[in-house]
């Protein structure tokens, strides 16, 4: 029995190291080819990005190291992913401007807010079901402590602006477009549990046909794939092996999400994961890249991360292991076990009693 422990822990940790590499490894090649060598056209990166994903994605569908997609999917079920796929095509492409305008450990910190958000609409639907007396019996989903690292963050990224040496005005405008439309993907993909029966690879494979869509015309349209054919660094093999690595570890890195909170741990773990991913790719692009901080803007820096990690691990939270594996039992009826609790984006809710009324369908109620 401890032999069998000691090895998915040796698992986890393996898993974990491997996500935390393949993190740092995808922000530096894009932060390098975007910045360093300043190609700064998101069309075109993020069109060629996508690319790669869904050729990827192709690839080990053909070979069989991942399921068939889109087989079992009824049509309806696109149709209302359709807004996630806008809101994933907007985030990519504030998100690589916002990255090629700002240093990487600010722009990690400013993306804590989209946790932020996440939180203030749970707490939102949570007082709206208390308000209209909806059927649902209510528990504390955010502890003081948690409030408190929301307003910390909230508050850190407003001194990290003002106390940015090189404030860059458009960086900052496009990583808040980046902060909208990440905030608003996470929340539609929890308002769509249940309601979709695609899985998370299929929903990637989907958002990545759908940018190769639109960004193809749209580079033309812009002119980004114009002013691309006079960039200076076009026929070096810097540049190629810079922008075939973005895509290589951009795809890596998405799969290896998918299965680290599906496969190898739950959602609050990844969520710590994922926060400690940054603080150690922030403190290693003060050696890689030659950005200037102050002592004051590295301070807020770094409480702005080390808050993230609990706005991150509230806004995930929705079971423990006991709780996942009675809502797994879900007999689609209406009705859980006992005290099975769940967050308030998902369309499953709290019961403890056996007198609790179960009306109560979801969100499409509000």
């Amino acid at each position: 029995m401890m032999l069998t422990v000691k090895g998915e822990d040796r698992r986890m940790a393996s898993a974990i190291g491997i996500y935390a590499i393949l993190f740092v490894l995808t922000n530096f090649v894009n932060k390098y080819v975007l910045s360093v060598l300043e190609f700064k056209y998101p069309t075109v990166f993020q069109g060629w990005q996508t690319l790669v994903g869904f050729i990827v994605l192709r690839l080990l569908v053909i070979t069989k190291h991942v399921p068939a997609m889109l087989t079992d999917t009824q049509r309806s079920d696109w149709v209302r992913w359709i807004p996630g796929m806008m809101l994933f095509a907007g985030s990519v492409y504030s998100g690589s401007k916002g990255l090629a305008n700002l240093p990487v450990p600010v722009f990690f910190a400013l993306q804590n807010l989209s946790s932020v958000i996440v939180c203030g609409v749970q707490m939102i639907i949570t007082q709206t079901l208390i308000i209209y007396n909806r059927p649902l019996m209510y528990f504390e989903l955010t502890s003081f402590f948690t409030y408190c690292m929301m307003m910390l963050t909230v508050i850190s990224s407003v001194v990290i602006i003002h106390s940015d040496p090189q404030f860059n005005q458009q960086g900052y405008i496009w990583v808040g477009l980046h902060i909208v439309f990440t905030g608003g993907l996470q929340i539609y993909s929890k308002l769509s549990t249940g309601r979709l029966q695609a899985s998370s690879l299929e929903k990637l494979y989907c958002n990545y046909i759908y940018c190769i869509i639109l960004f193809a015309p749209s580079s033309y349209l812009i002119g980004d794939a114009l002013e691309a054919a006079s960039f200076p660094y076009l026929y070096f093999s810097k540049f190629w092996f810079g922008c075939i690595l973005s895509g290589v570890f951009g795809v890596l890195l998405s799969l290896h999400s998918i299965n680290l909170q599906e496969k190898e741990s739950g959602p609050v773990n990844f969520a710590k994961v994922q926060g400690c991913s940054k603080i150690l790719a922030s403190f290693l692009s003060y050696l890689v890249f030659s950005d200037f901080y102050t002592a004051n803007f590295a301070m807020w820096i770094l409480i702005n991360l080390l808050a993230g990690l609990s706005v991150e691990d509230s806004q995930l939270c929705t079971t423990d292991k006991e709780d996942s594996e009675d809502s797994s039992h879900y007999n689609g009826t209406g009705t859980f076990p006992p005290t099975s609790r769940h967050n308030v984006l998902f369309e499953d809710y709290i019961k403890d009693d056996k007198d609790y009324i179960d009306d109560f369908t979801g969100p499409d109620d509000l």
